[in-house]
């Protein structure tokens, strides 16, 4: 008997051994539960700066316009103790700015996520294939947390090459701290997911492109992302705060020094806002199982 998908089961490449783990799915292909979930925890910085406007529409999918302010978020962030990873953890680096979409059916205003990288090839793995991120990979040093100096540290690398560095100093920590994470604008989040046609010189076939989001349908009266922060416990501490793209050749990045130098030529022009975040909460509010397409523009 040939091997047949279970419709109800999420799956990836190689798809013949069965249902893949992963955040949004048990290895039995079923959703995980709170109670296997447990709790996760989470260090994450956050800068933003004002860059040239210009050069950020040229990083713009169709369909997309900038909204509001040139303003870069990035964040460098620790998640540790995670479920689907039999608690292991993982570094990550992304980027945001605020945009609005136009789609065939749906306007969106929220923030656009041209990058992230990742320490872990299976967190990798599974946000690009089920969620659509672009997710690139990387080595991070844990974060460097001095709380009583009010300094926080991070950087990431590939192969030899460190390319992104992020310094946090003066930080005060706020008291009755709002529970959301560090972001652009708010709004729904939003990536553009691609996957090339297969052909001999990309000739035949069709490309998969659309914008995905965590945002809930007009008039479903859900809220913009899963994951519920009244459940989280959170500390937030704003200073002030500097970052560095540091360029790159071939020889050093094969496949990404092209996105390392595409956010070095995002001048900053200044510096708007410094934060970080420690917060746990349930395993399973990081899930995104609510992420959806849009329909293209």
């Amino acid at each position: 008997m040939t091997f047949i998908p279970d419709p109800r089961s999420r799956y990836r490449m190689p798809i013949m051994f069965g249902p893949a783990p992963g955040p949004r799915q048990h290895p039995e292909g079923r959703m995980w539960t709170p109670k296997e979930a447990g709790r996760m925890h989470a260090q994450w910085m956050k800068i933003g700066y004002r860059t040239d406007p210009a050069k950020l529409e040229k990083l713009l999918p169709p369909g997309f316009s900038l909204r509001g302010d040139p303003i870069v978020s990035v964040s460098c962030a620790w998640f540790k103790n995670l479920y689907w990873l039999a608690g292991r953890g993982y570094g990550i680096l992304s980027v945001d700015f605020p945009v609005t979409y136009q789609g065939k059916t749906e306007r969106l205003d929220g923030a656009l996520c041209p990058i992230i990288w990742e320490g872990s090839p299976d967190a990798i793995m599974t946000g690009r294939e089920e969620l659509g991120f672009p997710k690139m990979f990387a080595r991070f040093s844990e974060i460097d947390w001095d709380e009583s100096a009010g300094r926080a540290a991070c950087e990431a690398a590939w192969f030899d090459h460190r390319f992104f560095d992020i310094e946090l100093t003066d930080m005060v920590e706020e008291q009755n701290p709002i529970k959301q994470l560090p972001g652009s604008n708010g709004g729904a989040q939003m990536y553009y997911k691609y996957m090339p046609r297969t052909s001999p010189g990309g000739r035949d076939g069709a490309d998969l492109a659309y914008v995905t989001t965590s945002a809930s349908p007009a008039g479903s009266g859900g809220a913009s992302t899963n994951i519920n922060f009244d459940e989280f416990d959170f500390r937030r501490w704003t200073g002030k705060g500097t970052l560095a793209w540091h360029r790159a050749t071939f020889e050093q990045l094969p496949l990404s020094f092209h996105i390392v130098n595409g956010m070095a030529d995002l001048e900053i022009l200044e510096y708007t806002d410094a934060e970080m975040v420690h917060f746990a909460g349930p395993g399973i509010g990081i899930a995104m199982n609510t992420h959806r397409a849009l329909a293209p523009a």
